[in-house]
């Protein structure tokens, strides 16, 4: 999973959860919330492009001044950049949704697609209904000097400390067995707060 992808609220089912999850899909009544990763600024076009194709679809708008030299105008964006969460039989109407033009892919946490529970969004619907301001910030990671442990990817079961934050974290991994230290990046969806040992 990528960076990009981290920025969602993680109220999911995990990978294990998951997949008990979509042998259901078999059943064709059976739906559930995902979450389409999307080309830039294509939010609005896939969410029609959906429309026509039958396939339930949330986009979050919020409202937003835009301040241009000769005017101020208030123009709807999209909550979550890059985002669009679709409610589907996976097994059935996957395709359609990939196939439709916007988008890129489907989110996913260790190759399986990430099953969003559905008070998720209701929740992003009551927020953007009733929420004076929102702003979504984008994932800064993990603080500086903060322990962590490696959950899962190449490195699963490591303990490190964090060194630098960007775009993704910079991570001191302490392989104790030949006691050397080792400095690598790591996706931030594979890490969590842990105790270092």
């Amino acid at each position: 999973m990528d960076q990009a992808d981290l920025e969602l609220i993680q109220d999911h089912l995990d990978p294990d959860q998951t997949r008990a999850r979509l042998d259901q899909h078999n059943d064709p009544d059976q739906r559930d919330w995902f979450a389409l990763y999307t080309k830039a600024r294509a939010e609005k076009k896939l969410s029609l492009a959906l429309d026509r194709l039958g396939i339930e679809n949330y986009l979050p708008l919020v409202s937003e001044k835009r301040q241009w030299s000769d005017r101020t105008k208030i123009i709807e964006t999209p909550l979550f950049k890059s985002y669009i969460f679709v409610h589907i039989n996976y097994f059935r109407e996957k395709v359609r949704a990939l196939e439709a033009a916007g988008t890129v892919h489907m989110v996913r946490n260790e190759g399986v697609p990430v099953v969003l529970l559905p008070h998720l969004i209701e929740n992003i619907r009551l927020l953007v209904e009733h929420a004076q301001s929102i702003r979504v910030d984008p994932f800064q990671g993990f603080p500086k000097g903060s322990t962590i442990r490696v959950r899962s990817g190449p490195f699963k079961g490591f303990t490190g400390i964090v060194d630098k934050v960007n775009s993704r974290t910079t991570v001191y991994v302490v392989l104790r067995g030949i006691g050397q230290i080792v400095s690598a990046t790591v996706d931030p969806m594979d890490l969590e707060l842990g105790e270092y040992q």
